[in-house]
C-alpha cells in the first residue's frame, strides 16, 4: 500500500514538474513576443519619427520659427534676407549644414560671427550673432545725423546701419571727408586716438564731449556740453596739451556763459577766448 501511495506520489509530482515547465515555456515566449512587439514599435517610431513633418521647414520659416539673437547693429530683416539666399532644400532639418547659413550672414559687414542652430518640434533656426563694436561715428555737421561708423578694428559700418543703438557710447567726429584727409581712408591707428582723445577729454574735463570737430583738421575744435575747445591738430602733443582742464575747469564753469573757446593749441601756453576779448 505505501508503494503504491509513493508510485502515485511521484506521478503527481511529475505533472507538477510538468506542469511548471509548461508554465515557464509559457512565460518565456510571451515575454520574447512581447520583446519583439517593442522592438516592433521602436522601429516604427523611428522610421515614422524620421518622416515626420516636424523634420521639414514650414513655408513661414523666416516670419515665426527664426529667432535672431545678438544683433544691434544690423537690421533683423537684412539678417533674414541673407538667409534666404541659402536655398533650403526638401530634406529633414538635420540634414541641412547650418555652416552654410552662417557664413552668408558672415558677409554681412558688421557681422564678426554668425551661429546657426537647429531645432524641431516644428522645425525652426536660432540665429547668435556677434557684431564688431563701434568706436567712432562720422558726421558733416552737428545738427545732421550720422552718415558712417568705424569699429575699433577699423571696419567702416556705412549708412544703412545707422543709425547705432545709443547702448553703443561712441566719439562723435565731424568730418567732411574731403580736404585731403577722407575718413573713409583713415586707419585703426588713426580710429584709436581719436577714441583716446575723446575720452580723454571727458575725463579731465569731467563732461560728457558732444563733439570732436575735424572739418579743419588743422584746427580742430572740440565742445563740451559747457563750453567749446580748440585743439589744433591732432598730433602727439595732443595728449600733453588737453591735460591742464582738469584744473581749469571748475573755474570755466563759473563763467561759461562768456567764453568763446579754451585755446588749447599751443604746448606751451593757453587762453580763454572770451566772446570780444582774449583773457
Amino acid at each position: 500500500m505505501e508503494e503504491i501511495n509513493s508510485v502515485q506520489r511521484k506521478i503527481k509530482q511529475q505533472r507538477l514538474l510538468r506542469k511548471a515547465r509548461r508554465g515557464e515555456i509559457a512565460i518565456r515566449r510571451l515575454y520574447k513576443f512581447v520583446r519583439f512587439l517593442i522592438v516592433i514599435s521602436i522601429i516604427y517610431s523611428i522610421y515614422r519619427l524620421s518622416f515626420s513633418h516636424y523634420w521639414y521647414f514650414p513655408k513661414d520659416i523666416y516670419n515665426k520659427h527664426t529667432q535672431i539673437l545678438g544683433n544691434k547693429i544690423v537690421n533683423s530683416n537684412k539678417i533674414i534676407n541673407k538667409m534666404k539666399n541659402v536655398p533650403l532644400p526638401k530634406k529633414p532639418i538635420y540634414m541641412i549644414n547650418p555652416a552654410d547659413i552662417a557664413r552668408e550672414i558672415e558677409k554681412l559687414p558688421p557681422v564678426k560671427r554668425a551661429y546657426v542652430r537647429r531645432f524641431w518640434f516644428p522645425a525652426r533656426f536660432i540665429v547668435m550673432v556677434e557684431e564688431i563694436t563701434p568706436a567712432i561715428t562720422i558726421s558733416p555737421s552737428e545738427n545732421a545725423p550720422d552718415v558712417a561708423a568705424f569699429s575699433f578694428t577699423g571696419e567702416l559700418i556705412s549708412r544703412e546701419y545707422l543709425p547705432l543703438n545709443p547702448e553703443f557710447k561712441t566719439a562723435r567726429i565731424l568730418s567732411y571727408g574731403t580736404k585731403g584727409d577722407d575718413y573713409v581712408n583713415w586707419d585703426v591707428e588713426k580710429i584709436h586716438n581719436l577714441y583716446t582723445v575723446s575720452k580723454l577729454i571727458e575725463e579731465y574735463s569731467g563732461e560728457k564731449l558732444l563733439y570732436l570737430d575735424l572739418r579743419n583738421p588743422h584746427n580742430a575744435f572740440a565742445q563740451l556740453q559747457s563750453v567749446k575747445l580748440r585743439l589744433g591738430e591732432i598730433d602727439p602733443s595732443i595728449f600733453d596739451r588737453i591735460k591742464p582742464l582738469s584744473s581749469i575747469m571748475p573755474e570755466i564753469r563759473e563763467m561759461q556763459e562768456k567764453i568763446k573757446y579754451i585755446d588749447l593749441s599751443w604746448k606751451e601756453s593757453k587762453y580763454i577766448k572770451l566772446n570780444n576779448q582774449i583773457l
